[in-house]
């Protein structure tokens, strides 16, 4: 019998799988292509649902150490870690870290990247958002009025009564376990 090769997608991970004459093994590599796990079973349909138990698994530890359905510190020091994160979107969240009070309207995020439209900044910070929540497998807390996700509140809170008195513009409040993240990746 001659070795075959598969790949199939869980979530944002992927599994590879190689059919051997006596067995078949897996490997799954998270959304940064990093190897997270891997294991051996007689067949096919085994690997793929062991893969399924292990991503699962992984899953209900990380939901567990979360309060309210927000990502722990760890759990976003992992994103920012695997994920490849515009020298904007690092530009925003190093100027969001450092503001007084961790708040700052879309306008001054756009500053600190060098974009010359606040709407850029909300693209850009709001496509972060979700990055991080569909690698963390997160649905955000804030929602348009049409009940669309508000991805940026991946990552500030969700408060819509804080603005900022001079210009009269929402300010952002970075969430405490993103800044917490941000001390322990470093660079800030």
């Amino acid at each position: 019998m001659r070795t075959k090769f598969s790949e199939i997608k869980i979530g944002p991970f992927t599994v590879k799988i190689g059919e051997y004459q006596t067995e078949c093994r897996y490997i799954i590599y998270d959304s940064n292509k990093k190897k997270f796990s891997e294991g051996k079973n007689i067949t096919r349909d085994e690997a793929i649902q062991s893969a399924h138990n292990a991503i699962s698994s992984y899953k209900k530890a990380m939901a567990s150490n979360r309060v309210n359905g927000i990502p722990t510190s760890q759990e976003f020091v992992k994103a920012f870690s695997s994920l490849n994160l515009s020298d904007g979107q690092w530009a925003m969240l190093k100027a969001h870290y450092n503001a007084p009070e961790k708040k700052l309207t879309s306008s001054q995020l756009a500053e600190a990247a060098n974009y010359q439209h606040f709407y850029a900044a909300n693209t850009q910070y709001g496509n972060l958002g979700r990055m991080i929540a569909d690698y963390l497998d997160v649905t955000p807390k804030g929602k348009y009025k049409d009940g669309s996700p508000l991805w940026i509140t991946t990552i500030t809170l969700e408060n819509s009564d804080s603005f900022e008195d001079d210009s009269g513009h929402y300010q952002h409040t970075l969430r405490k376990e993103v800044a917490e993240a941000l001390e322990i990746v470093g660079g800030i």
